[in-house]
């Protein structure tokens, strides 16, 4: 073979490789890659705090109970809870931001208790969402509630879920009290999808003009064809 197609085969090659490494990279930095640690829905939390000088005051603040049915109960049980939906973007019917507050009360005179919050659609499986810090409940105060707010970001697909809310006991980890949607009403069929597909467009397909990339394989594919054809070219020129 004359020298000056080994030197052209040779340049070809490396050109063929510095672009296969651009394409790469270019996926890499491009395409969203969704990690076990980020998070599918984003919670904040508030904790009412009681004047443990005023705790001899608590008769002042006992009342009866709310709640007339819960799936569990021990010496912790719920008071109450209030629920509101909000922020539907593109006017659905379904929310993508949750609020619950609620009040858990004690046979004893003092424990420290954490809640987990989950959501299960229709025909699917519970998702656990959010797992409270450890906090504390007097007796039966009013004023030891316990205040969440949540943004679903992703893979919650639109449907209506059943909310469940466990409290444990801080020291053995026992569940110690448990309601649902298949206790309450109000806890049932919540109209809810995630921020992705809470959107203008009712989906979540990006519209724009030339080459994108998307996390599926079309992108990808019209990349490398690009990258192909511009190689062929360059290579044919040189011959």
């Amino acid at each position: 073979m004359p020298l000056a197609c080994n030197s052209i085969k040779a340049n070809g090659e490396s050109d063929m490789k510095n672009l296969l490494q651009c394409i790469i990279l270019f996926i890499a930095l491009t395409v969203p890659a969704y990690s076990a640690e980020q998070a599918l829905a984003v919670t904040t939390e508030r904790l009412g705090v009681p004047d443990v000088s005023q705790l001899a005051l608590k008769a002042q603040n006992t009342r009866g109970s709310d709640i007339t049915t819960q799936a569990y109960e021990s010496y912790v049980w719920f008071h109450s809870i209030d629920l509101r939906l909000s922020r539907d973007i593109n006017d659905n019917g379904y929310y993508h931001r949750l609020e619950v507050d609620i009040d858990a009360d004690t046979s004893d005179a003092y424990v420290q208790v954490f809640a987990e919050y989950s959501l299960q659609p229709r025909y699917g499986n519970e998702y656990i969402f959010y797992t409270s810090s450890v906090f504390e409940l007097y007796g039966q105060r009013n004023d030891d509630w316990l205040a969440i707010d949540t943004v679903l970001q992703r893979d919650y697909p639109r449907d209506e879920y059943v909310l469940t809310i466990r409290i444990f006991d801080a020291s053995s980890g026992y569940l110690v009290a448990e309601i649902s949607g298949y206790d309450d009403s109000s806890l049932d069929r919540l109209p809810l999808e995630d921020y992705q597909r809470d959107n203008h467009f009712g989906s979540s397909t990006t519209v724009g003009v030339g080459v994108g990339v998307s996390s599926g394989s079309s992108g990808i594919l019209t990349l490398l064809g690009l990258g192909l054809v511009l190689f062929r070219r360059k290579f044919m020129l040189a011959k």
